[in-house]
């Protein structure tokens, strides 16, 4: 085998092993099991203090077919960061995923944004 003949096998099986790397990377990938819920109460609570910056929660009560979910998202409103709340309306229904202490929400423009769970409950 010549080394023009090595090359061009070798240019022949690269598209077949980009092909498989790609593939098996999309199976690798995490699904989350996503359910329907609906946001069914929104609160905020500013923890501004003056050793400390600028730092708002919000409070969010989410209900799926069989729980309730209490879930916290921490931001900080001011500064170079651009940092802001997800876009949850009440009464609209979202789709979410439970992982341990945290919860998954696809927000209205169907951005991913992770909360973290401070209590659940059995409806």
């Amino acid at each position: 085998m010549t080394l023009y003949s090595a090359k061009v096998d070798a240019m022949r099986k690269f598209p077949i092993l980009a092909a498989m790397l790609l593939l098996a990377t999309a199976c690798a990938a995490n699904t989350r099991p996503y359910k329907d819920a609906i946001v069914i109460n929104v609160s905020e609570t500013d923890i501004s203090g003056g050793a400390r910056s600028d730092k708002n929660v919000m409070h969010y009560i989410v209900e799926t077919a069989d729980m309730l979910y209490f879930l916290d998202y921490a931001y900080s409103p001011a500064g170079h960061n651009n940092n802001h709340p997800p876009n949850l309306a009440i009464s609209v229904p979202v789709k979410m995923a439970v992982e341990g202490k945290s919860a998954y929400i696809l927000d209205s423009t169907g951005a991913e944004v992770k909360l973290h769970v401070t209590k659940k409950t059995k409806k």
